[in-house]
């Protein structure tokens, strides 16, 4: 009997994907998103143990970042910016990414990330004499997310 492999066709393609982010009720289709990271960042802290040579850890905390690039065309993060200047208040949004690749066994998957905060540089204009594509990192920070729809594990595993 052969050994089992992956299907070559579960890996993912990763643009085949979507991306919204809802500010003050209004939903937004992020077309113009280059590329999308949201990624959970374990802290841990030494445990030193009494007649143990091999120093233990413990997980204590999480930080929930995303990054994205985008073209652009927008100018929502620059009402973020605008509005926490005016107000001193930092505005939240929710980002919604979904990924579902037709050709895997796998299905769909959807992350939900709320409460989110920029951090780091908004681009507020920029040009240059070479007319390169205007693109925009934004980055920042959320309290929470969910996974309204997860991938299937493929039957091979």
């Amino acid at each position: 009997m052969p050994k089992p492999t992956m299907n070559t066709q579960d890996a993912v393609s990763a643009n085949f994907a979507e991306c919204f982010v809802t500010r003050n009720g209004t939903r937004y289709s992020m077309l113009m998103a280059k590329d999308f990271e949201g990624k959970a960042t374990i802290n841990t802290q030494e445990v030193p143990r009494l007649g143990a040579v091999v120093i233990g850890h413990k997980a204590q905390t999480a930080v929930l970042a995303f990054s994205m690039t985008i073209y652009k065309c927008t100018e929502i993060f620059d009402d973020v910016v605008e509005e926490f200047i005016n107000t001193g208040v930092m505005p939240t949004f929710t980002i919604q990414t979904s990924n579902e690749d037709p050709a895997t066994s796998v299905g769909r998957t959807t992350k939900i990330y709320n409460d989110c905060v920029l951090d780091g540089d908004v681009l507020l204009s920029m040009f240059n004499a070479e007319g390169e594509f205007v693109e925009q990192a934004i980055e920042g920070f959320c309290d929470s997310f969910s996974r309204p729809e997860k991938y299937t594990n493929p039957s091979y595993m």
